[in-house]
């Protein structure tokens, strides 16, 4: 009876986990991504660069680099399957001064239970003016170094190589 009653308190926080929903927006996700202590990464950089500039790049970065379907083949030696992945780049204002980038990711072509219709979101940069020629810029993301890591260099103005978007990373 003790063992049923202790094994049932460990499952409790798995259970209660799945239970949490996917973010439906990018606002949910920048909510669910801020403390970066559980779910993911959130960076935080000062830019020395105009806004304008920045965002333009950034904008650039997301057309060339993250508006892309991959195609992996099945890798028998990790068991894998293999499958596509459709990446989904938006970059849009939000409120006076604040411009993002979200990415969302959609897998084999279609929708998964309980996804935004475009794809789970994945990764959501959010720019804004911090003064005399600098631009805040705040990067939340599901643990995709690979792609916010070039994003920074972009945004930096160095015009890096595209990340490659291929599973096992």
């Amino acid at each position: 009876m003790l063992f049923r009653y202790l094994s049932s308190l460990l499952l409790f926080p798995l259970l209660a986990g799945c239970a949490i929903g996917v973010p439906q927006n990018r606002q949910e996700f920048v909510t669910m991504y801020k403390d970066a202590k559980i779910f993911g990464k959130a960076e935080h950089f000062t830019i020395n660069r105009p806004a304008k500039a920045v965002t333009a790049d950034v904008k650039a970065f997301a057309q060339k680099c993250l508006n892309v379907r991959v195609v992996d083949p099945p890798n028998y030696a990790l068991k894998e399957t293999g499958g596509s992945t459709t990446f989904r780049p938006k970059v849009e204002t939000a409120g006076k001064e604040m411009t993002t980038l979200s990415l969302q990711e959609e897998y084999n072509d279609h929708q998964m239970s309980g996804a935004p219709v475009e794809g789970l979101y994945t990764l959501v940069a959010e720019m804004r003016p911090a003064g005399k020629g600098r631009t805040e810029l705040d990067i939340y993301h599901a643990r995709r170094g690979k792609i916010a890591d070039p994003l920074k260099q972009w945004a930096e103005g160095d015009k890096c190589a595209c990340p490659s978007l291929n599973r096992g990373w």
